[in-house]
């Protein structure tokens, strides 16, 4: 699941550079769609992996004595985990069942609550700059809180909560690394390198920062250069 998941940022990542959709379009919109499915997929594919592990648990007892031909006796216990456990595994590829959803199998899905009036999630606002005992609900919008002080999601995958989860700790971890002194530039170009965005960062930030700035990097480089030039001629 993590090679579909790389493949759909890939594709979003390539459509933003050359910028083939907004976020709130109808191209936007199916992508944010297919996202939330590729989340659910993935979780439901946890649900299988833990559910298998339960059968094999169950069995794994009895291993040795079908291996040494010994008779035995199932208990009620394990014959029931593993007839439940098949029957999960069938709910939990079908996307057609919601069961694992609504039922929230360990603890993966987060079910929203709803309003009683018009069914329109909403959920307590931990993002906003209020006071403690004050309790704000707060309209969501694919996930993305609509109130008081509260921020657009700064790129596409971040517009999803538990993604956006995701970036917030990996920002913490490079704020905080080398007991606290933050990443360094040489260390980051490194991170970028592995994970093989330089060329697209790059290009994100000409492309995002002014004019100026560009043709002075540029200048200073040229410079650089020219020096390590003249250096070399001289000795």
């Amino acid at each position: 699941m993590g090679t579909l998941r790389k493949s759909f940022n890939q594709l979003v990542g390539t459509m933003q550079k050359y910028s083939l959709y907004e976020l709130d379009d109808e191209v936007g919109r199916d992508l944010d769609s297919l996202s939330n499915l590729i989340s659910e997929i993935e979780k439901r594919m946890i649900c299988v992996l833990n559910t298998s592990s339960e059968i094999n648990d169950a069995i794994s007892g009895y291993t040795e004595r079908v291996d040494n031909d010994v008779a035995f006796v199932m208990s009620v216990n394990d014959h029931d985990s593993i007839l439940r456990g098949a029957r999960d595994i069938d709910v939990a590829l079908d996307l057609n069942d919601s069961e694992c959803i609504e039922n929230n199998w360990y603890e993966l899905f987060v079910v929203k609550e709803e309003l009683s009036s018009g069914g329109i999630p909403y959920k307590t606002c931990d993002e906003c700059n209020i006071k403690e005992e004050e309790t704000v609900m707060t309209k969501m919008e694919n996930g993305v809180h609509l109130c008081c002080d509260c921020k657009e999601p700064p790129t596409y995958q971040c517009s999803k909560p538990e993604t956006f989860d995701k970036v917030n700790e990996v920002i913490q971890t490079l704020k905080t690394l080398d007991h606290g002194n933050c990443v360094d530039g040489e260390t980051m170009l490194h991170i970028l390198e592995q994970i093989g965005m330089t060329d697209q960062m790059l290009r994100q930030l000409i492309m995002s920062n002014p004019e100026s700035d560009t043709k002075d990097l540029l200048a200073e480089k040229i410079e650089i250069s020219n020096n390590s030039v003249r250096g070399l001629i001289e000795k």
